[in-house]
């Protein structure tokens, strides 16, 4: 931990050379081990010896998620890796496309700490309780035995939980610092407001995994007298960049990752342009991701930040954002519901979940190699566990999603969230 805190104030010159020594193993590691980038080097032309520095990743070229998706079984690992004995993380992402990713205990603990120090920034104490509101499958097994004694102290709630349960949850909890995503954070905030609850009151929230938009991030701060504190985090990649308290851009955690923003001819774009994410994981040796784009658009700053932190900024996220989905009776539900539960449907290539009506969703898929005719109804019934049947499930199978404006493919759409807009702005101002 000592070393992660020195290295936010390294200079420019001492973070480059960091940054390269680790650039340097990793691609070395992975040219050696990994037969899916010693085919993507053999085909460049490329060895270990042409990437010195961070300079030099321009010569690789990019691996995106189909290419994940297309690789065969234990291609992406290093050799003599059982992925028997690894952690899985499973990801839909904001392209509608699931994948499974793979790390050891180290680098999973590694990607803790990454997450303790954004926390520490923001005024969290050892010794301070948190609650996470996530995915119930992440929950860890167990807990560390110095959390017995007050340290670390973290408490899990799930995201297919209400609003209200969460609330009642928290009120029992009294957590100093609250993290989830920023669909569950709003409802749980329009809970606060519209039910006059006044105990909830962390010294920080953390929203990571979704777009922190302007009015919902008011919303939240106003129902729970603090500061919202905005995390991009990748199941891919654990958190790479995060608003410090000076909130002048996002920190890129540049002593663990790489981070480039592209244009659509892949070249680096501006200060202040919008630009292709592409990450390269620095400390992820059991299955290397080197120049993988993520399928979000970032902007990247030229600035430094006034706390004295010498990481690299990023100016803003774009196009990460789902609508709500809407049930029968009215009730207004956090779409990532329905992100987390494609997540182990890998045999679906890609999807897009459209709500028209109260009554139903729309599922356009596009069906993986091990698509199968039970596929569809296991999907409807996992969405009728999740929302005790109140909605029907349609399917609607297609060659590929058609992309937005801005590139992207919007995961959840929903035409039909009654007011949500109000109600959100009538507090977002801090009115009852």
């Amino acid at each position: 931990m000592r070393n992660l805190d020195r290295a936010q104030y390294l200079s420019r010159d001492e973070l480059h050379s960091l940054q390269s020594a680790k650039l340097r193993s990793i691609v070395r590691h992975a040219f050696e081990n990994v037969a899916f980038y010693r085919k993507k080097f053999d085909a460049a032309g490329l060895t270990p010896d042409d990437i010195r520095e961070t300079g030099d990743l321009a010569k690789i070229p990019i691996t995106n998620k189909k290419d994940i998706q297309a690789a065969l079984p234990g291609e992406l690992l290093s050799r003599g890796i059982d992925p028997a004995k690894c952690i899985v993380k499973n990801t839909s992402g904001s392209t509608g496309t699931p994948l499974r990713f793979f790390v050891n205990a180290r680098e999973r603990d590694f990607q803790r700490l990454l997450n303790l120090r954004i926390f520490l920034a923001g005024g969290f104490r050892l010794t301070d309780k948190t609650a996470y509101i996530i995915n119930p499958h992440r929950f860890p097994d167990g807990k560390y035995w110095f959390q017995d004694y007050g340290i670390l102290r973290r408490y899990y709630l799930s995201v297919f939980d209400s609003a209200e349960k969460h609330a009642d949850a928290l009120r029992r909890i009294r957590p100093d610092i609250v993290y989830g995503y920023p669909s569950n954070l709003t409802l749980l905030a329009l809970a606060i407001k519209e039910g006059g609850i006044a105990d909830i009151r962390p010294k920080a929230v953390f929203s990571s995994a979704e777009a922190l938009e302007k009015q919902p991030r008011a919303l939240i701060e106003a129902a729970m007298k603090t500061k919202v504190y905005d995390v991009l985090g990748l199941v891919e990649t654990g958190d790479i960049a995060w608003e410090c308290p000076a909130k002048e851009g996002y920190h890129v955690n540049s002593d663990a990752v790489a981070m480039e923003f592209l244009d659509e001819s892949d070249r680096p774009v501006a200060p202040g342009e919008r630009g292709r994410l592409v990450c390269t994981n620095l400390y992820t040796y059991t299955m290397p991701l080197i120049r993988y784009e993520a399928g979000d658009i970032c902007v990247p700053s030229g600035g430094t930040c006034s706390c004295g932190r010498t990481l690299p900024l990023m100016e803003s996220i774009k196009g990460r954002a789902n609508d709500f989905i809407v049930l029968p009776d009215g009730k207004i539900v956090a779409s990532c519901f329905l992100v987390i539960l494609m997540q182990s449907f890998h045999e679906v290539a890609q999807y897009r979940v459209i709500q028209e009506r109260r009554e139903s969703i729309v599922m356009q898929i596009v069906k993986g190699e091990r698509f199968s005719e039970s596929t569809p109804g296991r999907i409807a019934e996992e969405v009728g566990r999740i929302t005790g049947n109140r909605l029907k499930v349609e399917m609607a199978f297609l060659d590929a999603l058609p992309r937005d404006a801005s590139g992207k493919i919007r995961t959840v759409m929903s035409k039909v969230v009654p007011g949500l807009q109000s109600r959100i702005l009538d507090y977002a101002g801090g009115g009852e």
